[in-house]
């Protein structure tokens, strides 16, 4: 989440890495992985290293699996590329790393940019910031720690020092090292409060204990930071919203409902999440109206998102629980009629399910026959159906064709 103020710096992004020098000044291009050798159905690519005013012999390309090194007049080859679009990074000791994005084309030979030349420039510490805001930017979190760690090094108390460090804790968080991303993020959040990337840092601070270490109660306490000291960052609707996912995970229904409740007034993914969890939270508090009533209301602003089908299936489960059969009959209609290919999260279809509750429904209004019916269809449309969790419904709807067939049919 915190990439999004980073692409917001104004100034050329300038993509460069630093690499440490091989000490190998080659003329043959060398490649490092099987995969560069094979050319059959495969593209090349070439070009020259630039520094400011000559071509620099030695230079590291990486990029599609190959690794070579620029030979006299800082020329490269790099053969047996797949098709498609490739990044490749170019490095060289004391100068900034540059990454350029080139697509490579089967039988081709093409140049890594129009002019055929890829210029470094002499190494400061604008330009290695520049260079590791791309990295984190495109994602190469790795790559971005390893500039960070450079940074450090050689700018130790450089202006750029607290968004340096916040990429390394947040690339450490992108990799799953959460006890270090912990380390860097609360060390932004306590030595830079007021810097534009501290929001950034607490936030996902919250996410480091919550969703990865998965120590809800701390991320409560985190994200509850971040709501009171930083009233003003664009991270509040989903941190409302994440903290209500933690606050239903521990089972607290009431003060999650509370929380999704704020992260609506926010709108956008967060709120219309926190819509759909409020509605479940009412449901877990046996609020069951209320609940009917806010599932129908997701269904009808957002009729087509990959949950809507599970929302009109529970504006019917909370109905039925309500004992408001007539109305949970026309939900669980509405829920096979309108989503029939629906799913739950698993890939398991929820039409069986609707139609298993929509007979039960049928047998509370006294209408058997119509049940009956409706259970023979189960078995005819949809022989190994399935509850949400994996297990048998097609066991649940035969009992209930014998039940009837016994006692009322």
């Amino acid at each position: 989440m915190g990439r999004r103020k980073i692409e917001r710096i104004e100034g050329g992004i300038l993509m460069r890495e630093k690499i440490i020098f091989l000490g190998v000044s080659l003329v043959l291009v060398v490649g490092i992985f099987s995969g560069c050798l094979s050319v059959t159905e495969k593209g090349s690519l070439e070009g020259e290293v630039w520094g400011e005013s000559e071509p620099l012999v030695g230079a590291v390309v990486e990029g599609g699996g190959c690794t070579v090194f620029t030979g006299e007049g800082g020329k490269f080859l790099i053969e047996g590329l797949s098709s498609g679009e490739h990044y490749f990074f170019f490095s060289y000791p004391e100068y900034t790393g540059k990454v350029i994005k080139a697509e490579v084309k089967a039988g081709e030979t093409r140049k890594i940019s129009q002019e055929g030349r890829v210029y470094l420039v002499p190494e400061d510490e604008e330009s290695l910031n520049n260079y590791i805001i791309e990295l984190y930017s495109l994602g190469f979190y790795e790559r971005a720690l390893s500039q960070a760690d450079l940074f450090l090094a050689n700018y130790p108390g450089g202006n750029s020092l607290p968004q340096v460090l916040f990429i390394k804790g947040a690339s450490f968080y992108y990799l799953g090292d959460f006890q270090n991303a912990i380390s860097f993020l609360s060390y932004v959040r306590d030595n830079y409060p007021n810097n534009e990337f501290s929001d950034d840092a607490q936030y996902l601070l919250a996410k480091s204990f919550g969703e990865g270490l998965k120590d809800y109660g701390r991320a409560i306490t985190e994200y509850e930071w971040l709501v009171n000291n930083y009233p003003g960052s664009e991270f509040l609707g989903v941190a409302y919203f994440e903290m209500g996912d933690c606050y239903y995970i521990l089972g607290f229904y009431q003060e999650a409902y509370s929380n999704y409740d704020k992260a609506q007034s926010y709108g956008g993914e967060a709120g219309r999440k926190a819509l759909y969890s409020a509605a479940h939270c009412l449901y877990k508090l046996e609020n069951y109206p209320e609940a009917a009533l806010l599932f129908s209301k997701y269904v009808e602003l957002y009729p087509q998102t990959d949950i809507s089908d599970d929302a009109q299936y529970f504006v019917g489960a909370a109905w039925y629980k309500a004992e408001e059969y007539s109305k949970a009959l026309v939900a669980f209609q509405n829920c096979v009629n309108n989503y029939p290919q629906g799913t739950w999260y698993n890939g398991i279809l929820i039409a069986p399910a609707a139609l298993l509750n929509q007979g039960l429904c049928l047998e509370k209004l006294g209408r058997y026959q119509e049940a009956y019916n409706i259970y023979l269809r189960i078995i005819r449309e949809y022989p190994g159906a399935k509850w949400a969790d994996g297990s048998s419904l097609i066991k649940n709807v035969q009992f209930r064709i014998e039940w009837l067939k016994n006692n009322i049919l």
